[in-house]
């Protein structure tokens, strides 16, 4: 007995919408799958980015411990940053032993000529090259390299010998790919010796970071009785601001054509 032609046109076009239903399942799971990568792949580039944030934050306290002169560092190299070491601070950073990522202030300005992911240039300092600190690099989610920083010494406009020794710190960090970086640029003020011509006098802890407010202010007065004039605030040691170089590679290249 014959199958009816009816009977075979409706079959074929139950296969027909079953392919059509079976390829909007395929289009949906690929479209998921892709989706979940993308978010996967997201993930990692945001983990990546805060361990080179993490390693560039470190090497701005090793660049910071390095200019207060910390234990373990090099006494020829804690006198660069005393008042009469400005000569240790080159247009073109210094290399030796004790000036390295030691730069004078100069246009376009060492943070953007220098090569700080350059492994060769020996420009840069590493982390704990000075200090002796210790980074764990190179497996797991740890930073594939150690950060690196170089150091400015600048002058404000109106800067007295009171104010002490401003320095600008660029520091790299890398993320556990190399090719993730993250530049980031700090100031840090270095207060004038004890004793010298700009001693500041109080009871606050400079290498802590804080700042004093003077005999004057703590005992609310000016010595004789009559009220203390007002004083605008003092610039603390240590640290006084900071900010991420977003665009370094690009002002990088504009410098070296």
């Amino acid at each position: 007995m014959r199958t009816p032609v009816r009977g075979l046109r409706e079959r074929g076009l139950a296969l027909v919408c079953a392919l059509t239903m079976l390829l909007a399942a395929m289009v949906i799971g690929v479209a998921v799958a892709r989706g979940a990568f993308m978010l996967l792949a997201s993930a990692r580039n945001e983990t990546d980015r805060a361990v080179a944030q993490a390693a560039a934050e470190a090497a701005l306290r090793d660049a910071e411990h390095d200019i207060a002169g910390a234990a373990r560092v090099p006494p020829g190299r804690a006198a660069h940053f005393g008042p009469s070491g400005s000569h240790a601070f080159v247009e073109d950073c210094g290399r030796g032993a004790d000036d390295r990522g030691l730069c004078s202030a100069r246009s376009p300005p060492a943070w953007q000529t220098v090569d700080l992911a350059d492994v060769g240039d020996t420009a840069p300092v590493p982390y704990g090259h000075f200090t002796g600190a210790a980074l764990a690099v190179g497996r797991g989610v740890l930073p594939a390299r150690l950060p690196a920083y170089v150091i400015e010494r600048i002058a404000p406009s109106g800067a007295t010998a009171q104010l002490g020794s401003i320095y600008r710190v660029t520091a790299i960090g890398f993320g556990t790919r190399a090719s993730t970086r993250v530049v980031l640029q700090s100031l840090v003020r270095l207060p004038p010796p004890a004793g010298g011509a700009g001693q500041e006098h109080g009871h606050g802890n400079e290498s802590d970071g804080g700042h004093d407010d003077g005999d004057e202010d703590a005992h609310g007065g000016n010595g004789d009785g009559s009220p203390a004039r007002p004083q605008g605030r003092r610039l603390p040691a240590g640290r006084i601001g900071w900010r991420e170089i977003a665009n370094w590679d690009e002002l990088h290249a504009h410098a070296e054509s």
